[in-house]
């Protein structure tokens, strides 16, 4: 269904699909010195999707050590440490033991953040200016305060020292109870700095598209601007259904096709047909959009005057 839609609508010489690995690319030079910081992980769920992300950030970056928080030992390299802890089964378990255990385990002066869907991208756009903050992640555009998400975030052990006194009824979601529900408490009775929305977006984007080069990035919807066909073909490859059916998945392929990518569109597509009567429907739509993109996008080249060389 989805190839017949989608076959006339494949990437034309001219489109540029936008994957920020190839107009951001990571420096070749020597490793990005971070042994200061702590890298974390937290995951119970998709180890080997960790580890995708996880080595993303060692390929250009040394750290002062790189922690796994899952519940099983699983084959990893050695420069990974892996730390037992019970299988965390919700979002809430997740966001009270970011805020409340967290802070016993590593021995940074900060701790880089990450999650199974977020990673260095550019590690060239690494600021000193980053460590002035005791927390920053990327910029909201959905809530009261601009920073941030904790997904891929930068958290100092400041930080995790006033946490550790601060009493939190509510600690979930905890990025926004850090930096929402007592932000501001954080700030004024103990001096907590918070970064700008400026230094916040060279640091790091989720939901706000990027206009300029980033440090990393958070979100599953996002991974169509950070790799290629090839790269993001091989990830998916090792996600499973439910993975597969999220609403995060829904937005990735939006971003796909606005970009030019049709074919890698339609092949995400067919990951969501065997998801009941409901999702097929709605994959059928996307389908037809794309198509319907595809079209508008050729006839706007079509018309196009086309500038003679002098």
């Amino acid at each position: 269904m989805y190839d017949a839609i989608l076959a006339n609508f494949r990437a034309q010489p001219g489109v540029v699909a936008t994957v920020l690995t190839d107009e951001m690319p990571a420096t070749r030079a020597a490793k990005l010195d971070l042994r200061n910081i702590s890298l974390v992980c937290v995951e119970t769920r998709y180890p080997e999707l960790a580890r995708f992300a996880i080595e993303r950030c060692l390929a250009g970056a040394e750290f002062k050590e790189c922690l796994l928080f899952t519940s099983r030992l699983h084959e990893l390299p050695a420069s990974i440490r892996q730390v037992l802890i019970d299988p965390i089964e919700s979002v809430e378990a997740y966001s009270a033991f970011m805020v409340q255990e967290l802070g016993a385990h590593f021995s940074g002066s900060h701790v880089l953040v990450m999650q199974w869907d977020s990673f260095i991208v550019d590690h060239s756009q690494w600021q000193g200016a980053f460590l002035d903050c005791d927390y920053i992640g990327a910029p909201w555009s959905h809530r009261p305060v601009a920073v941030g998400n904790g997904g891929f975030s930068l958290r100092s052990r400041r930080l995790y020292d006033v946490l550790s006194q601060l009493p939190m009824e509510q600690p979930h979601p905890e990025d926004y109870a850090i930096c929402e529900l007592h932000g501001e408490q954080l700030q004024r009775d103990f001096g907590i700095r918070f970064a700008d929305a400026g230094l916040a977006s060279a640091f790091a984007f989720e939901c706000i598209p990027p206009t300029a080069p980033a440090f990393g990035f958070h979100g599953f919807f996002n991974f169509g601007r950070v790799l290629d066909d090839a790269e993001l073909s091989a990830y998916l490859a090792q996600c499973d259904d439910a993975t597969m059916h999220g609403p995060a998945v829904r937005r990735l392929i939006k971003q796909l096709y606005c970009s030019g990518r049709y074919r890698m569109a339609a092949s995400v597509l067919r990951r969501r047909t065997n998801g009941g009567l409901a999702m097929l429907a709605d994959a059928f739509l996307l389908a037809v959009r794309a198509g319907l993109h595809g079209l508008r996008h050729r006839r706007s080249r079509a018309v196009s005057p086309r500038v003679k060389p002098a």
